[in-house]
């Protein structure tokens, strides 16, 4: 089930844009010197789109608080096919308000592969790349802090990125080094499995390795008395009884905020987490310790991100809901 979701989640959200990266000639230039190039973050793989921003010979600094935009699990930085759209509808809209390249950055992980999206972890090698990525923007751009907008399994690796710390993976162990909080100004979560998906709750769990009790998306079997198949239809929280992936227990338990104003925005119609974003009781897309959240109706997972880019602008800019 998960890979079928996986799979046809995308073919709802249809982008038109012409947008184009890679990342400027200066920021490729400065990478290059600043020993960056070992991290790949331009991904010329996926030719003009596989990554986005930098200054320019016309746009020499930023002017604005920098965003960086994180993709979901298949997706890419800007759309590579129907089935990843990237993010040229949000980047589009931020550019008519005023934004530009030399404030506006992705970079895509991992492949656009939908085959492959249950075999995707938090590992060490995909949140070590990205906290790079994280900490070249800021230097690059020279700004006191960066914001943050992610889009599903974006959520929970950019929460990761910015607290830092050990990541005991899938692929091994490593230290991100210490968190950057203060760093970032605003976080804005869209459509994460903070904790975890009740499609990785029960036998399934046990076969996609993206459901891996360690530093996957497994949501815990039981509460209390109930077992996994009340997965998403319990009516409270289980709190304290239901166990559930190491790494997002860690992350959700820090009393840390992902950055000075954190917001969630989700759909009860989301076609990939299902249950009305429910998991054991509670919203499994609402990060802890938000200071709003928005919630949708009928949108579906990746619409929630292509069709939204009027709220993350807002969010990002007035810091409120």
């Amino acid at each position: 089930m998960f890979y079928i979701c996986i799979a046809i989640l995308t073919v709802f959200g249809q982008t038109s844009s012409s947008l184009t990266g890679p990342l400027s000639s200066d920021f490729q230039n400065w990478l290059k010197s600043n020993q960056y190039s070992s991290y790949d973050f331009v991904r010329s793989d996926y030719g003009t789109k596989g990554s986005y921003g930098g200054f320019t010979k016309t746009l020499t600094k930023a002017t604005k608080t920098p965003v960086i935009f994180l993709h979901g699990n298949s997706d890419s930085a800007l759309k590579t096919s129907s089935l990843s759209t990237g993010w040229d509808n949000s980047i589009d809209y931020f550019e008519t308000k005023g934004y530009t390249s030399a404030e506006l950055y992705a970079t895509s992980w991992q492949d656009n592969i939908a085959a492959k999206a249950g075999t995707r972890t938090h590992n060490c090698k995909d949140l070590t790349r990205l906290r790079k990525f994280f900490e070249a923007v800021l230097a690059y751009t020279g700004s006191a802090k960066v914001s943050v907008v992610s889009h599903s399994m974006g959520v929970t690796l950019g929460r990761k990125v910015i607290k830092g710390g050990v990541v005991n993976g899938t692929d091994g162990n490593c230290d991100l080094g210490p968190s950057i909080t203060e760093k970032i100004d605003v976080f804005v979560g869209i459509a994460g499995a903070n904790y975890g998906l009740c499609n990785c709750a029960g036998t399934f769990g046990l076969l996609a390795a993206t459901c891996n009790k360690k530093n996957g998306f497994w949501p815990g079997d039981a509460c209390g008395a109930y077992t996994s198949t009340f997965c998403g239809r319990a009516a409270t929280p289980c709190n304290g009884l239901s166990t559930y992936s190491r790494l997002l227990d860690e992350m959700n338990t820090s009393n840390n905020k992902d950055g000075s104003y954190v917001f969630s925005m989700w759909s009860k119609a989301d076609d990939l987490i299902g249950n009305g974003d429910i998991v054991w009781g509670r919203p499994t897309s609402l990060v802890p310790l938000s200071d709003g959240k928005i919630i949708y109706e009928s949108l579906t997972h990746m619409q929630s991100k292509e069709n939204t880019a009027v709220d993350q602008y807002k969010l990002v800019t007035s810091k409120k809901v």
